[in-house]
This record gives C-alpha cells, structure tokens and sequence, in this order.
C-alpha cells in the first residue's frame, strides 16, 4: 500500500470483532480498526462495515479520515448523500467529503475513547474495488490528534457461489410430486444454455453449463419411489426451458447405511441465464406419493458449473422430525466418534480444494461440517467417507462435528491456508 506516513505513529491492536456501540472494559483499551466486506467481489461497488476503538475522545465537529488503499477507486466529483454513511446507527455521510482516496467525515456528536464505535459505508456512496484479486487494508486517522490506526487485511476476490432462497414440496396433485429449488446464480454465475435448434453443417458443438443437486437421502427416497422425471428452470415470468432430467449418480456412501443413499441430479441448460439472477428449478416426479416422510432435516446441496461451491438449502414447509425414541437402558456408551481429514488442491485450480472427511462411528447420531463464519457451506455427513468440493478464498476456518446417538460428541478444526500468493 503505497501511503506516506509523514510523522504519524501507526498503531497495530487486537482485532475484535464487535456489532454496533459498546462500551469497553481497562482490559481491551488499545484502539483499533477492524474492517469487513459485504462480498468482495472484483469492479464491483463495495459495502464497508467498519468498528473502531479510538484512542481520545473527537468531540462533535472534530473530524476522522478514512485512507483507503491506493488501488480503491473512489467516486469522482460526486458528493456523498447522508444516507451513504452509518455512524452508530444514525445517517452521517452529509457530512463526509472526498480528497483523492481520503474519505473525511465529521462526528456530528461526540465520539467518546471508551466505546466500540461501528460505521457502516454502502453502495451508494460508489467506493469501487479493485479489477484484480488482492489482500487491502485502510487507514483509520483521529485528525484530533493526528494518530493513525491500520486495519486488518481484507480480500478482494473473483470468485462467488449461488445464494440459497428457498426447497419446498408442492403435493397438491396425487399423482406427482414437485420439487422446487429457488436460488440466485453469483457475481459471476452467468451461465451459457445450450439451444436444440440444428446447428450449421461443421460448427462445433457447445458444451452448455449445468446445475447440479444433491438431494437429501429422504427426498432420494422420494427420487427412487417415483416414475419419469422432468425439469424446467424459470425466472420471474419467464420460462427458460423445458428438458429431461439427466441422473448422474444415485450411489450409498462407503459405509453401505441405507440412510445415506443421496441422489444427485444433473440439468444442462437450453438457454442463457445472466449473473445476478433469480431462478427456480421444477423437478416434477410421476407417481411420488410418499412425501408424509419429508422433514426439515432434509435438503438439497446445490452448485453450477461456473460455481461449483456446494450450497446447501434447507426443505421448508414440512414437519419438524420427530425425536427419537430413546432406547433401552443398557451398556453405558462412552466412545466419540473417530473423525479425520484430509485435503488436496487442485493442480490447475489451486483456490479448488477437494476436502476428504472420515467419520467412524456404528452408532453415528449425526455429523456437520460447517465452512465457518461467512460461510455458506454446512453439510450434512455420513458415517464412512464423505468427499467436499470447496473454493479457498483466504482460507478455509471450518469445523466438523460428529455427535452419536449416546451424546459424545467430536469436534474437529478444519484450517486451510489460503493459497500463496493471494
């Protein structure tokens, strides 16, 4: 970051993750900045959640200047409006100015030196990030005492997943049933259908993008019971295409539990879908007629081809699962799970990391691998050998947990460095 520092001390402190105004006791009195992103997506216009500890009171007129790195692109000539900025839960950015890559603003009341303040930049006030990928950090000033505080790093990062919406049932005909899968393709999800019109005499054939789900092994059940089955992707009163459902696999984990019989779906698009848009998926069964055991427990993971980061979506508007029975008295279990794993990057991918967990346990309750905070990744495991495709932005920080039916419980850190150079 290339910023002169003419005299001022900068001043590193613990990062502490924090929500809004708080007060702070004689332990955490070292002032710091900790910057957050909204998504971190390259070009795109960026929304900033800011906490800061300073290190003397700015009474109300005095004023902060936020030094952002030099490969921010900053609005030019535009002056911010008052709903842009957020200090302390009240509109600011009326009085917030521009210079070069120097965002001042004015405290409008005191800002005292014992509380955590939390200032929040949006959208609308234009601050664009960078066109490639890079790690950034800014630069807090209290212009009172001219002291300088410096952030923790943040990522700017061009890849992107789908966002869940929603995986409901609908079961008002008898004699089908349909899955509905709502979601939004990513910053960079746009993908490229491929049309049945006969193509000309010797143009190459298009591979066109897929989106693929992985149903739950209830709703597999449902898959296995049914007839035909068939697929068509919608937008917002549009239909986009209609086409045969292509089965990929429909295989049991390692350990041969029957509860663990997943099914996953393949459909290739007939037609483009752009970024940023929301879709729903119908897949209608012939003949499922079993839907009565359905609960909130299952679900599909789901992903594309241009963004192959699994999602998970919860079933909605089903019964809760009802608990267990607990069984005879008897022999007190005290063994945890055993769970490992392992995980390998990809040669011509390195951010595409295959993650390989192992969880060992005959009276298996349930087990999670969560991709931590931020994360959208919360998969359900199987007892034996179960295989994650993640994307490493800056490191993964997930855990597994693996709980069995007596209540011991396994907790295992998943940390992945980022890959070098990011």
């Amino acid at each position: 970051m290339r910023i002169r520092f003419l005299g001022i001390a900068v001043i590193i402190a613990l990062l502490v993750s924090v929500v809004g105004t708080r007060q702070v006791a004689a332990a955490e009195v070292l002032p710091y900045v900790n910057v957050s992103i909204a998504e971190g997506y390259i070009g795109q216009y960026e929304e900033y959640h800011i906490h800061f500890l300073l290190d003397s009171e700015v009474r109300a007129g005095g004023t902060l200047s936020l030094v952002f790195d030099d490969n921010i692109n900053p609005p030019d000539a535009r002056a911010i409006s008052a709903s842009d900025m957020v200090l302390d839960g009240a509109s600011t950015g009326g009085s917030a100015h521009w210079t070069g890559r120097v965002l001042t603003l004015t405290a409008t009341t005191s800002l005292s030196a014992d509380t955590v303040h939390e200032l929040t930049i949006l959208r609308g006030a234009m601050v664009q990030n960078p066109r490639t990928a890079m790690h950034l950090r800014l630069l807090l000033r209290n212009d009172t005492t001219r002291t300088t505080l410096a952030s923790n790093y943040y990522g700017i990062s061009a890849v992107s997943h789908i966002w869940p919406i929603s995986l409901t049932v609908d079961t008002r005909r008898d004699d089908r049933l349909e899955v509905v899968l709502r979601f939004s393709t990513g910053r960079n999800g746009a993908l490229t259908g491929n049309p049945m019109s006969p193509r000309a005499f010797g143009a190459p054939a298009e591979s066109p993008d897929t989106i693929t789900i992985l149903l739950s092994p209830g709703l597999s059940q449902v898959w296995r019971h049914s007839g035909a089955a068939s697929a068509s992707l919608t937008t917002p009163g549009t239909v986009l295409g209609t086409g045969s459902l292509k089965l990929v696999s429909a295989s049991s984990q390692s350990s041969g539990a029957t509860d663990s019989d997943r099914v996953q779906v393949t459909c290739q698009l007939s037609t483009d879908v752009a970024a940023l848009t929301e879709v729903t998926l119908h897949v209608d069964l012939d003949g499922a007629a079993i839907s009565n055991g359905l609960t909130t427990d299952d679900y599909a993971l789901a992903w594309t081809s241009k963004e192959p980061t699994a999602v998970r979506v919860s079933l909605t508007g089903v019964p809760e699962p009802v608990p267990e029975t607990p069984p005879t008295p008897g022999a007190t279990d005290t063994t945890a799970p055993t769970v490992t794993w392992t995980s390998k990057a990809s040669t011509l991918l390195p951010r595409l990391v295959t993650l390989d967990i192992a969880v060992t346990e005959e009276n298996l309750g349930e087990a999670w691998f969560y991709g931590g905070t931020g994360s959208f990744i919360h998969t359900r495991l199987s007892m034996g050998d179960n295989t994650i495709m993640v994307i490493n932005r800056t490191g993964i920080h997930g855990t597994i947990v693996a709980s069995d039916k007596a209540g011991n419980t396994t907790t295992v850190s998943v940390d992945i460095p980022a890959p070098s150079g990011t």
